[in-house]
């Protein structure tokens, strides 16, 4: 009984991850071998039938509950994740959204979340020079590469740079200086600073900072408007 529950939970969590698209679509473009995957968007607009499918995964909780406790709290505990996620991916931000791990690349939902915190920009500075873990658990490498100016953009200036470079530059017309240093930091390869080759910064940090994590570091390079 407890190892036909184990794969019940086990199938519990595919529909789970496929009810709040965490699953990837592979597009390709003419003949192209390259394969980009793109999350599947949530229907929002579903979410009623979403939810019914979703309860159906405890329609006999009780007995399960009954065969073997601790599978059924687990899978009450994963369906109750599922319900949390969808919430969020629909617009629905919880007030600890500052200490969730940011965990998607949508900017969109980034932005909304981000419009709900306050940075610090000393704490922003405490992370960015190593001196504390983010949300994610590790330190993060910051300064390695922006305080010499060598392999990344120098760390002093960067509000200076955006102000009087990048903000005149057409394709962030209709940017604010957080969304350029957001996007800069979740997709770091869609806009490359010039001398400063593609995948030097990693693709990693919505693994590794939470949002209150990326707000204070946001204040911080905000402070950052020395003279070039």
């Amino acid at each position: 009984m407890k190892q036909h529950l184990h794969f019940k939970l086990l199938f519990i969590m595919i529909v789970i991850l496929s009810v709040i698209s965490m699953t990837a679509l592979v597009a390709q473009e003419g003949d192209s071998e390259d394969a980009e995957a793109t999350p599947e968007p949530v229907d929002c607009d579903s979410l009623a039938s979403i939810q019914v499918e979703l309860a159906t995964l405890l329609d006999d909780f009780e007995t399960s509950l009954a065969d073997d406790e601790e599978t059924a709290l687990a899978t009450l505990y994963e369906v109750g994740i599922a319900y949390q996620e969808l919430a969020f991916e629909c617009g629905y931000i919880p007030p600890n959204a500052g200490d969730l791990v940011i965990g998607t690349d949508d900017l969109e939902r980034i932005y909304s979340v981000l419009e709900t915190l306050d940075g610090d920009p000393l704490t922003g500075q405490l992370l960015y020079n190593g001196g504390d873990n983010g949300a994610g658990g590790v330190t993060l490498g910051c300064s390695g590469c922006h305080e010499a100016g060598v392999v990344a953009p120098f760390t002093s200036g960067t509000w200076t740079r955006w102000d009087e470079v990048r903000s005149l530059e057409d394709q962030f017309a209709e940017y604010t200086f957080e969304q350029y240093i957001v996007e800069s930091i979740i997709q770091p390869n869609v806009y490359l600073a010039d001398d400063f080759p593609i995948g030097l910064m990693p693709a990693i940090y919505t693994q590794q900072l939470g949002f209150q994590d990326l707000a204070d570091i946001v204040a911080y390079l905000e402070s950052q408007d020395q003279l070039p």
